[in-house]
């Protein structure tokens, strides 16, 4: 048998499609062995340095005038990282929230091509009856032919899935809301306790600073008199002991405040180093009046658990599990695809270059049916474990806010104490630099009584920093959120009223209305 004969060019293989796929091939040969590591140049971590610093403290206020609390917790409200940071994940999942809306769309997709071939499409037949091979080729295809298509699809069964999801990242969305809220409760809590111990440094550590100068100077005449032999050696080093002890307790106690304006530099995001001033008009006899609140300890923990952002989040997590258990159902039932779709083809041998056809098929796993009893046993175990984690919280909840309550009323007879103390001490003080006047006390006299009475005074500030470290932890206890309705964030300074505002109207009993703490509007998968 002979092959008919063809036009002798109809043979002739396309050169550039030959070359065409060895040209590929080595360029990507040469792609991949050209990757190798690279590390960052210093010129590049320069770089990256010098941006990070500029965007730290970019659009940062300058600090005007003496700091007040509200000042701070509005600083720190507006401009800290750790919330920015949680309103960031916030925007993030509000983002993903809208995108999954596009899931439950129908698929429509697009595609075009062009083949080329180097040599024509031919082919015989053979007799199926007498098993005789047709002499002749023929072909029904053209070298080059350009296609296009356009596929409608909409799968039942996938837009239930994608419904099931958005209400899930709807749910997330409102996770992120309550991670938000916590780490806000948690900023202004450590503002409160940085800004008074930074205040109590601000007013203790200069007469501290020069209480440790005199220590050191009557520590060194003590030395030259012992050298000297002008007292008894005993005498002396008894004396030396005495200087070192006041010493050793002056730069222990300093050590509690020397960092307090670091800390609450960085809560506010002002540049490290920056000197901060801090309002001296600061009532340190303002303390925190919540008779109200402690005398109400069962209302306290019912708007703990209603309004604890942890328990609060849980719930939503409660939901994504029904919600995942749902979507998991869905994949047990059988899969509806309706699709539309148009073509056209360039083959100059087609009865027809261009058409449209609509189908439906319906598509079932039989065997993943039977996964069903083991599906729904995970379900109700991840829904007990849902549950007991709420629980366990609950518990945990309930014991933070009893705690917290009576960490309060200590700490209130502690700096209650601590200011007598501190009063005692200062007359005491008074009372010997008289007695110096009329040479009846010893230098070294009135210098115990000075550091004493340093000491007592810083250890009143430092109370009172703990009596509001407790206000703010039995605050947060509750879920309090402290903010106003909706906060001026734009004006530091209406801001800052603000929140004095709504600090004076929590402790009037604030608390009782808790239960309508703002959240975000649900969006709706549409």
């Amino acid at each position: 048998m002979h092959k008919p004969y063809l036009p002798a060019k109809r043979f002739v293989a396309n050169k550039r499609l030959v070359l065409l796929p060895l040209a590929i091939l080595t360029l990507a040969a040469f792609s991949g062995c050209a990757i190798v590591p690279q590390a960052l140049s210093d010129e590049d971590r320069q770089t990256r340095i010098h941006e990070d610093m500029n965007a730290l403290f970019k659009d940062v206020e300058p600090l005007a005038g003496p700091l007040t609390l509200h000042d701070a917790l509005a600083r720190s409200l507006k401009y800290n990282y750790d919330a920015r940071l949680k309103l960031m994940e916030e925007a993030l999942s509000n983002a993903q929230l809208d995108l999954s809306h596009y899931d439950l769309l129908p698929r429509l997709t697009a595609s075009a091509g062009y083949t080329a071939r180097s040599n024509d499409a031919g082919s015989n037949s053979v007799n199926l009856d007498t098993g005789t091979v047709s002499p002749f080729y023929s072909g029904a295809q053209d070298r080059n032919i350009n296609t296009a298509n356009a596929v409608l699809a909409w799968n039942i069964l996938d837009f239930g899935v994608s419904y099931v999801r958005a209400q899930q990242q709807a749910a997330q969305t409102l996770m992120a809301n309550e991670r938000k809220r916590k780490v806000v409760q948690n900023i202004m809590q450590d503002v409160r306790q940085a800004y008074w111990r930074a205040f109590g440094a601000q007013k203790t550590l200069p007469r501290l600073d020069a209480l440790l100068l005199e220590v050191k100077d009557a520590l060194t005449l003590s030395r030259r008199i012992e050298e000297q032999r002008l007292s008894s050696p005993l005498g002396a080093l008894s004396y030396q002991r005495s200087l070192i002890d006041m010493y050793q307790e002056i730069v222990r106690q300093r050590q509690e405040l020397v960092l307090a304006q670091t800390e609450l530099a960085a809560l506010i995001n002002v540049k490290p180093g920056t000197e901060l001033k801090l309002a001296s008009e600061a009532d340190m006899n303002a303390i925190p009046s919540l008779h109200l609140l402690l005398d109400n300890m069962d209302a306290l923990e019912q708007a703990a658990l209603a309004n604890r952002p942890e328990l609060r989040e849980e719930d939503y997590r409660k939901q994504v599990s029904a919600l995942e258990a749902r979507r998991a159902l869905f994949s047990l039932l059988p899969g509806i695809e309706i699709n539309w779709s148009a073509y056209h083809d360039s083959n100059s041998y087609q009865f027809n270059n261009n058409w449209t056809q609509a189908g439906a098929a319906v598509s079932f796993n039989l065997l993943r049916a039977f996964s069903y009893p083991a599906m729904k046993r995970s379900q109700e175990a991840q829904a007990k474990l849902d549950d007991v984690r709420r629980i366990a919280l609950s518990m945990a909840v309930l014991t933070q806010v009893r705690i917290a309550g009576q960490r309060y009323r200590e700490s209130v007879a502690d700096y209650d104490i601590s200011s007598q103390g501190a009063d005692v001490d200062a007359r005491i003080e008074q009372h010997i630099l008289a007695g110096i006047k009329a040479k009846s006390e010893t230098e070294m006299t009135l210098l115990r009584a000075s550091v004493k009475a340093a000491l007592t005074e810083m250890q009143r500030y430092s109370s009172f920093a703990n009596l509001q470290m407790a206000y703010a932890r039995l605050a947060n206890s509750v879920g309090a959120d402290m903010l106003p309705a909706t906060p001026q964030m734009q004006d530091l300074k209406v801001f800052s009223r603000q929140l004095a505002q709504v600090d004076e109207e929590w402790q009037k009993g604030g608390f009782q209305s808790m239960s309508a703490v703002p959240q975000p509007a649900k969006k709706k998968s549409e």
